[in-house]
């Protein structure tokens, strides 16, 4: 590789332009190269394959609300002289909104700014952590650093305990009548490296657990297991997006929670929007086996109307493909035959339900009477091989009620997602050297 130079006037060595010819000349490359496989174009898709089913007409919308939950990050630094230091700031958002209010809106020539605000009713939330070369006060290393902002974020957000007893609710299943003998295993200590099985009596009043093997204190919220890819030495950054999806997730907890102790029949008329898909990823995987739980738990007692719409990646980009061969209100519904076909390169065979290590749903493709095409990931009870439409809980509602929210300033989006993001979003210019600026200056002090 070819360097840069930031410490000398005298040059760098440069890369060749000529020692390409050994890679295309190699017949251990060329080999290797010709074992790979591509997902097939479109021109591929055998019409046998695209099993298509119509949405169907509801009788009556049972949607009076919806809440859509947003998050975003920049990462800035704080010294940029080696040895470097970074810090990331944080925004989630809930935006809240009458579904009558948009179809009003919706009605009328031109929109009057007052009646617009009641489409911008946002609760935002903000954290920040560091990702490099930063240390708390009060702390050892930059580990400990990390997994203290993490824990004082939960347990000061949105209110006091707010976040924290939300996934205590969540992971040992607060939410029955009865109680269980739940008992959560976490991997790794984050001080001795040894598994720990955590029940909820072993939870004490400030949300910690003493680990039985070390004595050292635990933070509940080390269930998340990002202690597990943080590095003194190297940072934090590959957390962040692990961390804005699991926070997204628990705002969502945070909502169903607090409805069921006011008001239960609120749920029942409520649409959650999820910027991105209903899966928790990477370390953070395995709290999709509670969420899975809980969102079966809801079907069985309540409602719940919940969908992840993506923007980007490889199914957005099929989705735009095969939605020529779809008829508008005709959704495709997701399996293994199909992804591992025609979308994701793999074992059209494998036994396993796609994903269904992180997700707690089941993706569709979905074509609106407007033509918009939208890859949504709606909750099941049981991941499936082959989802059939019964196997997505309340699918007909939620694909309805998307249709309706439609909005055309950008392609294929909907009000409320476009609004959430332009509201919680940290654009690289001005917001990340504004933030830059501001982080410096305070640390600095």
């Amino acid at each position: 590789m070819s360097y840069g130079n930031d410490y000398s006037n005298k040059p760098f060595e440069r890369a060749s332009k000529t020692s390409h010819t050994n890679i295309i000349n190699d017949a251990a490359v060329q080999s290797f190269l010709s074992k790979c496989k591509i997902p097939p174009y479109f021109e591929e898709i055998d019409d046998k394959d695209v099993e298509l089913h119509m949405l169907e007409e509801l009788d009556e919308n049972p949607i009076k609300n919806i809440i859509t939950i947003d998050g975003g990050y920049t990462n800035v630094y704080v010294k940029e002289d080696f040895p470097s230091s970074t810090i990331a700031f944080f925004q989630f958002g809930a935006l809240f909104f009458k579904h009558q209010d948009l179809l009003d809106l919706k009605e009328k020539p031109f929109i009057d700014p007052d009646d617009f605000s009641k489409l911008q009713n946002i609760q935002r939330i903000k954290l920040v952590v560091p990702t490099k070369g930063i240390a708390l006060d009060g702390e050892d290393d930059f580990i400990s650093s990390v997994r203290r902002t993490i824990y004082e974020f939960f347990f000061s957000q949105p209110e006091k305990n707010g976040f924290m007893d939300a996934l205590k609710w969540l992971i040992f299943e607060e939410y029955r009548s009865a109680e269980y003998d739940i008992i959560w295993h976490l991997a790794s200590c984050p001080h001795c490296n040894v598994g720990v099985d955590i029940k909820k009596q072993d939870v004490l009043s400030d949300y910690t657990i003493i680990c039985p093997h070390c004595g050292k204190k635990i933070y509940l919220t080390d269930v998340l297991r990002l202690h597990e890819v943080i590095d003194n030495e190297l940072g934090a950054g590959g957390i962040l997006g692990y961390l804005t999806t699991s926070v997204e997730q628990i705002i969502i907890v945070y909502l169903i929670k607090q409805m069921l102790n006011i008001r239960p029949s609120l749920l029942s008329q409520t649409l959650f929007v999820k910027d991105g898909p209903l899966a928790f990823f990477g370390q953070t995987a395995n709290l999709h086996k509670p969420m899975r739980k809980l969102m079966t738990f809801l079907n069985q007692h309540h409602s719940i109307y919940l969908v992840g719409l993506e923007k980007s990646g490889s199914f957005v980009e099929h989705a735009e493909q095969v939605s020529k061969k779809m008829r508008p209100k005709q959704m495709l519904l997701l399996g293994n035959s199909y992804i591992y076909k025609y979308i994701i390169p793999g074992k059209e065979e494998n036994n396993e339900p796609y994903a269904s290590s992180s997700y707690y749903g089941h993706k569709v493709i979905f074509k609106s009477e407007h033509n918009n095409v939208y890859v949504a990931t709606i909750p099941n009870i049981q991941a499936k091989v082959e989802p059939q439409i019964d196997d997505y809980i309340n699918i007909n509602e939620i694909l309805h009620n998307i249709t309706a929210l439609k909005c055309d300033l950008y392609y294929n989006s909907l009000v409320p997602v476009v609004l959430a993001n332009k509201l919680v979003s940290l654009a690289d210019h001005p917001s990340s050297d504004l933030l830059k600026a501001f982080a410096q200056e305070k640390i600095n002090k």
